[in-house]
């Protein structure tokens, strides 16, 4: 049996999906050297418009509201119970730690907050691990 050739060229069109990116929500800490308020955190933070941010005090949670997702803080110290995680605290100095979360979609805007931050009261990002 022989095939023929067809030499006519295909009229179908190749359809290419655009990527899409997915949400992603990504947590840290931000674990800072100084009693610091979410309050204070709010007031430090001029890199975004004032009436994007949101500050409950009696919850000490702070969302700003991002292209993609909201950027939040909220203090975690009271969850810090067990003995090594009171010494890793000692050992670093932290007087206070704040949950940190975020879209990735939003990361070079959470970027220049963290930045100012960090520039305002010092301290550091730490990630939560099983160990």
């Amino acid at each position: 049996m022989k095939f023929k050739k067809d030499n006519k060229k295909s009229n179908a069109k190749i359809q290419v999906k655009p990527v899409v990116e997915k949400d992603i929500i990504e947590e840290y800490f931000y674990m800072l050297p100084v009693e610091v308020t979410v309050r204070e955190l709010g007031e430090a933070i001029h890199c975004v418009p004032e009436d994007t941010k949101e500050i409950w005090i009696e919850l000490d949670l702070m969302e700003i509201v991002m292209a993609a997702d909201s950027l939040i803080f909220e203090n975690m110290m009271d969850t810090f119970t067990e003995a090594g995680d009171q010494e890793f605290l000692n050992a670093k100095g932290v007087k206070v730690a704040y949950a940190v979360s975020y879209n990735t979609k939003d990361k070079a805007e959470v970027k220049k907050v963290l930045e100012e931050l960090h520039r305002v009261f010092g301290g550091f990002m730490a990630s939560d691990t099983e160990d």
